[in-house]
């Protein structure tokens, strides 16, 4: 989707969630929400439930604008910041949304989504979402004047395309010049096994024409936005899928939060997290289909054996010990491992022994 028509349709969005929950009287209090996202794209029902359960349980008290980001990441150049949660810590916006690899600039420990094989799936993401151990992190922020409501993706699970190499184990990855966000987790498992971490952050559109000049040869992304990136026309295979996961998070200015009436304090937290509980969800389903509408054009998807997936947990141990520990910290990677996998799906599907 090019950028007018881009713009075009966030507009349209916008004008339906500015009419969809109208109150019948002046707001008392007022809710700029900043979203780290050039349009709505997974967020659109999400951003939707969060502004009609919020505007209709206050009966009109609180009134809430949703604001996707122009472009976040345009001319970064590798010095990506918190800007949208500095906003939000100021006061200059209420509510701020972004990617927890942006946010670990402020708290180191919100690159534990990008540490490689250590979840084993989507219901154990559940599981700490939604657990003791999620509300630790949301909790965590309040350092920085702001309060974590709820985990979302914007991406969900990634993988490793690459332009015609085969990953079926870790000694696959050297000599790989991988594109990735950039954060010191990408770097350190990435070297670890010998390949070359390349900063991209999330400038899709960068992906092929690095690819073509030969900086990189591979890069990790999620199934979204390997047909964002229109990936078809360099790459040949998708490897490691749920390798890592590309997540974000909802948060609020903890003044402003503290200075509501207690009921409607509840009210946003557990909007935010129904809405929460709807992104993560449509994220998933985006990506599945991403996966159907990319294999048919001939991106091809690698799967692991038991054996090459247990020689990817032997290679890593060391790594782990060595780095990985000591950016994230090794108490929190001990309790995500201990962590049970809810049984429940975001969508509110009982997956019990699936």
């Amino acid at each position: 989707m090019n950028s007018a028509k881009s713009c075009l349709t966030a507009s349209f969005i916008l004008s339906l969630l500015v009419c969809a929950a109208s109150p019948a009287h002046a707001a008392k209090y007022k809710i700029t929400w900043l979203l780290g996202h050039p349009n709505l794209d997974f967020f659109e029902a999400s951003a939707q439930s969060f502004k009609t359960a919020v505007e209709k349980g206050s009966h009109g008290d609180i009134e809430v604008n949703v604001v996707p980001a122009e472009n976040p990441w345009e001319n970064t150049k590798g010095k990506v910041k918190p800007e949208i949660a500095e906003k939000v810590a100021k006061g200059e916006a209420q509510m701020g949304h972004s990617f927890t690899n942006i946010m670990s600039k402020m708290d180191p420990r919100l690159e534990v989504f990008d540490l490689p094989y250590l979840f084993t799936g989507y219901l154990h993401l559940e599981g700490v979402f939604e657990g003791p151990l999620g509300k630790e992190l949301l909790e965590g922020m309040r350092s920085e004047k702001i309060v974590g409501l709820a985990f979302t993706y914007s991406g969900g699970a990634q993988g490793v395309a690459t332009t015609d190499r085969v990953i079926r184990g870790p000694e696959d990855l050297k000599g790989l010049k991988v594109g990735v966000f950039g954060t010191d987790v990408d770097k350190a498992w990435l070297t670890g096994l010998g390949a070359t971490a390349v900063p991209i952050e999330h400038q899709l559109t960068t992906i092929n024409p690095l690819t073509k000049e030969g900086a990189i040869d591979a890069s990790v992304v999620t199934w979204r936005r390997v047909q964002e990136a229109h990936l078809q026309q360099a790459y040949k295979n998708v490897n490691m899928m749920n390798a890592s996961y590309l997540v974000s998070v909802t948060y609020i200015n903890e003044a402003f939060l503290n200075s509501l009436p207690a009921e409607y304090q509840t009210l946003i937290k557990t909007s935010a997290q129904t809405a929460a509980r709807i992104e993560r969800a449509r994220t998933i389903e985006l990506n599945e289909e991403n996966k159907r509408e990319m294999a048919a054009k001939g991106i091809r998807t690698v799967f692991l054996t038991e054996k090459g997936r247990a020689s990817f947990d032997k290679a890593l141990a060391p790594i782990y010990e060595k780095t990985l520990n000591g950016i994230v910290g090794k108490d929190l990677i001990e309790k995500v491992r201990k962590t049970p996998a809810s049984a429940v799906h975001p969508s509110g599907l009982e997956l019990v022994g699936k």
